[in-house]
């Protein structure tokens, strides 16, 4: 079960679907928003100084305490009326990047609650793909244009008999039971043999009160990421459940093809877990 749903706002925006999100999530598990606001002087985010208040500063420290109170209060503005608890977290590791301030905090929440607006992607790409490798917490990424609806419609699953996947399933459990209908879709990129061993699937989600459908779609003609979203789209999906793939490049996580696409193109939220 879901209490703590951890939102982070290092990005200089307060995304209303994020937030309607977190907040639902948290009316539904009676749990509490976690708001976390702070400023990167590591790897700054251009948006996040808008809230830079006029006037000059006798040092860089004075500038990003000042920055995080003005956040702090625009956050506060937009919860105190949602009738959620929520706690306005105040981040002064300037010397962090996004990602590591964001990772830090995660540890201590159910799920983390990102955004993936149009503006810092790439910077919004290091963060998902940062706090789904580092933090052992699933993801809920939520598109710019849609919040995840309160009434626990139909969920998709995409599964594969991988770590990542499994990892997915069982996170996602509290919600898939909630669920009114449950597709578990699997896509074939190369043949159409099914893993022997997913056949104890549905009775293993049965137990746990989860009824599923079997569907297998081909990804001869297209790649994974967008049949699962093609699937989505024509299903009207309002949850999408995935493993996340990454890859070490130097000191940072890099997200695997499917995964970044799901994250940029999924028409509803997705709750990923490594």
């Amino acid at each position: 079960m879901f209490k703590e749903f951890l939102v982070p706002l290092l990005m200089g925006d307060i995304p209303s679907p994020v937030l309607q999100t977190a907040c639902a999530m948290a009316k539904a598990w009676r749990g509490r928003v976690v708001a976390l606001v702070g400023v990167s002087q590591v790897a700054p985010i251009p948006e996040a100084w808008e809230y830079y208040p006029a006037g000059v500063y006798e040092s860089m420290r004075e500038c990003a305490l000042a920055t995080v109170e003005s956040m702090a209060e625009a956050a506060d503005a937009r919860l105190r009326y949602d009738e959620v608890p929520y706690e306005i977290r105040r981040s002064e590791s300037f010397w962090l990047t996004p990602s590591e301030i964001t990772v830090e905090h995660a540890r201590y929440a159910d799920v983390t609650v990102l955004g993936m607006g149009a503006n810092e992607r790439d910077a919004r790409h290091r963060v998902f793909a940062a706090v789904a490798a580092g933090s052992g917490r699933p993801v809920l990424c939520v598109p710019a244009f849609k919040a995840l609806p309160t009434n626990f419609g139909h969920a998709v699953v995409a599964w594969k008999a991988s770590r990542e996947a499994a990892r997915a399933l069982r996170d996602a459990l509290p919600w898939l039971v909630r669920m009114r209908s449950v597709d578990l879709l699997s896509v074939d990129e190369t043949s159409s043999i099914a893993y022997p061993l997913d056949a104890f699937l549905p009775s293993y989600l049965e137990r746990h009160g989860v009824q599923v459908k079997w569907v297998r779609r081909s990804a001869a003609h297209t790649n994974v990421g967008r049949a699962i979203v093609d699937h989505a789209s024509e299903y009207h999906a309002e949850l999408i459940v995935a493993g996340a793939y990454s890859h070490s490049r130097l000191i940072e996580q890099i997200l695997g093809g499917t995964t970044r696409h799901l994250s940029d193109h999924a028409p509803c939220p997705v709750l990923f877990s490594h």
